[in-house]
């Protein structure tokens, strides 16, 4: 995490922040082991507060922090070789990155935006239509409707 700054954290926005997590918790293709986040800052925690909502218990059980020094039982091949692995340098996985951003740009400023039309979505009723009273986005039938639809077994 060299060179994040709490700053970072004003940058982020939260729909996009849940849709990220829900990715990672539902739809991401392959099967997390764990997750291992190294050289952590100290404010860390502020962001897992924000987080920690979002997430599944058995995703945030996954999620390590390290401070200092890589753990002796993470994978060498999935280490960057800047750590004495056997994976690609930081910096050729930051240029990669970086094309991957600049490839995808528009599309992600586009998506930031994206919004539903609620005026579109299918209501639900509400349990208050049992008795009689009704919800304002739901469709009131006469009595005489209600009556020739119901059906007796």
């Amino acid at each position: 995490m060299k060179g994040v700054q709490l700053g970072h954290l004003a940058r982020v926005s939260l729909p996009a922040l849940r849709c990220f997590m829900l990715y990672i918790q539902e739809a991401h293709p392959c099967r997390l082991k764990a997750i291992h986040i190294l050289n952590t800052a100290s404010w860390i925690h502020h962001v897992m507060r924000l987080v920690i909502p979002l997430v599944k218990s058995e995703l945030l059980n996954m999620v390590k922090f390290h401070k200092g020094n890589v753990p002796e039982n993470f994978p060498i091949e999935l280490m960057p070789m800047d750590y004495g692995g056997e994976a690609a340098s930081i910096d050729e996985l930051d240029r990669e990155t970086k094309s991957l951003i600049s490839k995808y740009h528009q599309w992600l400023i586009e998506s930031a935006e994206f919004k539903s039309d609620e005026s579109k979505r299918i209501k639900k009723a509400s349990w208050w239509g049992f008795f009689g009273g009704s919800k304002n986005n739901t469709v009131e039938l006469d009595e005489k409707t209600i009556l020739k639809n119901l059906q007796i077994d």
